[in-house]
C-alpha cells in the first residue's frame, strides 16, 4: 500500500526514527514499524495528526495522486481494447486491477460494461443475448443502480452512468424502466456537443463541431429509418462514444430533410 511507503520515505525525510514519530503521535514503536511493514494501518483518527506532522494532506499520505493516476491508465488501457472490440481482454485488465482495488465501485461498473459487450458471436459478427452474458446485464444493472447512488461521481460520469443504464434496463427486457430514465434526462439543447461550441473560439470551435456532428446525424438518421441495432451496440456506443459506420454528413442531411417535409 502506498501508506506504507510513503510514511516510511516522510519519516526518513525528517530524519526521525520510528521510535521518534511513534512518540509524536502517541502511538509505540512497534506500531509504526508494521505500519511501514504494511502489517496493519494506523488508525483513522491518526491521519490528520500524521499528515500535519509531515507537512502534508492526507491525500498525499494515502498517495491519492499516485492511486488517481493509476486508475486512468488502468481505464485508458481497458477502453483502448474495447474500442478494438478486446472485450475479454479488457476485462482482464479490470480483474487485474481489482485485486488492488477489490471495492472499487468504478472498476467493478466497468468490469460489468465490458462483460455485457462481449456477447459477440465471432462467427458472424452479431451479439446475442444467452446465458452467461444475460447474467453479465442483471449483474451490470445492480452495479449501475448501486453506483449512481454514490455521490463522489461527476455530472458527466453520472450522465455516461444513466445512460448505459438506460440500454442495460432494455437487454433486460425492462422497458417501462428504460423509457422513465430516459424521460428524466435533459434535452438535445442541453448536451455538451450542442452547448461547448458556443464557447469555444476558433479554431477550436469548429473542429469540435467536425468531430461530433457526424456522430449526432448519424444517430438522427438512424432513429428515422428505425434500423434495427443491437442492445449492446447501443451499449458500445453509449460507453465508448465509436460508431461502426457514421453517415455521410452530405447523406444526413438529405434523410433528415426528407423526414420533416
Amino acid at each position: 500500500m502506498l501508506l506504507s511507503k510513503n510514511l516510511k520515505r516522510l519519516r526518513l525525510e525528517k530524519g526521525w526514527t520510528q521510535e521518534e514519530l511513534a512518540e509524536r503521535v502517541g502511538v509505540t514503536g512497534q506500531a509504526v514499524s508494521k505500519w511501514e511493514r504494511d502489517g496493519c494501518y494506523p488508525d483513522i483518527t491518526l491521519l490528520p495528526g500524521l499528515a500535519n506532522g509531515f507537512n502534508v494532506t492526507v491525500d498525499e499520505l494515502l498517495g491519492m495522486s499516485e492511486i488517481k493516476g493509476k486508475m486512468w491508465g488502468i481505464y485508458a488501457k481497458a477502453n483502448a481494447l474495447e474500442l478494438e472490440r478486446k472485450y475479454h481482454d479488457a476485462v482482464a485488465i479490470y480483474d487485474e486491477a481489482l485485486k488492488t482495488f477489490p471495492a472499487d465501485t468504478g472498476l467493478l461498473v466497468a468490469r460489468a460494461k465490458a462483460l455485457v459487450m462481449a456477447g459477440e458471436n465471432e462467427e458472424n459478427g452479431l451479439y446475442e443475448m444467452r446465458g452467461k452474458a444475460a447474467y453479465n446485464i442483471n449483474n451490470a444493472i445492480e452495479l449501475y443502480e448501486r453506483r449512481l447512488e454514490e455521490d463522489n461521481i461527476s455530472d458527466h460520469s453520472r450522465s455516461g452512468l444513466v445512460a448505459v443504464l438506460c440500454f442495460l434496463y432494455r437487454s433486460a427486457g425492462m422497458l417501462d424502466k428504460a423509457e422513465l430514465l430516459a424521460r428524466r434526462r435533459p434535452h438535445a439543447q442541453d448536451s455538451r456537443e450542442l452547448l461547448l461550441p458556443n464557447f469555444l473560439a476558433q479554431p477550436e470551435r469548429d473542429e469540435y463541431l467536425r468531430e461530433n456532428l457526424p456522430g449526432i446525424l448519424t444517430a438522427i438518421c438512424e432513429l428515422i429509418s428505425g434500423e434495427a441495432i443491437t442492445d449492446e451496440e447501443h451499449l458500445r456506443r453509449t460507453a465508448l462514444g465509436s460508431y461502426k459506420t457514421l453517415v455521410s454528413p452530405v447523406d444526413a442531411v438529405k434523410k433528415i430533410a426528407d423526414f420533416l417535409q
